[in-house]
């Protein structure tokens, strides 16, 4: 029990926060150099190649695993059910549905549905880090090339750089 509130402590204080930092750091309003440096920090973190033994695989590769295996782990114990919960009782006394039992079974089953949904939010938000960092990059490119562009068709206004 410890060992599994640990994981979804994992989930709360760890895999929430640094998604939600590098969001922020990618939506940093228009201001180039601010938007520059945002995409900057959040490759180098997480797009960077990490060695295990032979094997290099970027960071943000093993957020999303973690989180994806996270939430098998959640939807896995939503399909395996919480046992006989909703099965009616026989006779006068029901070892399913003594009071404590019941409360007990119905903790459970919700705190199984929350884990599901913090597990997916995480997913999303891991999957929603690498889709905008993509875009974001493109676009940040993408304006190095127009101001690029821009800069050598003032030159050849001016006449500086003219080839006869």
């Amino acid at each position: 029990m410890a060992g599994s509130m640990m994981t979804w402590g994992h989930v709360i204080w760890i895999f929430f926060p640094i998604p939600v930092f590098c969001l922020v750091l990618l939506s940093l309003p228009s201001y180039r150099k601010i938007e520059k440096l945002g995409t900057k920090f959040v490759g180098r973190i997480f797009f960077t190649r990490v060695s295990v033994g032979t094997f290099f695989i970027r960071l943000v590769y093993v957020f999303i695993g973690a989180s994806l295996l996270i939430f098998v782990v959640a939807s896995r114990s939503i399909q395996m059910g919480f046992g006989s919960v909703h099965v009616p009782c026989s006779g006068t006394s029901c070892s399913f549905h003594s009071g404590e039992t019941m409360w007990y079974r119905r903790a459970s089953r919700y705190r199984a549905e929350r884990n599901f949904w913090l597990s997916l939010f995480t997913l999303v938000l891991w999957l929603l880090v690498y889709n905008i960092y993509s875009l974001k990059e493109q676009i940040v490119k993408l304006r190095g090339d127009l101001e690029t562009i821009r800069s050598d068709g003032n030159k050849s206004k001016n006449g500086s750089d003219k080839k006869d």
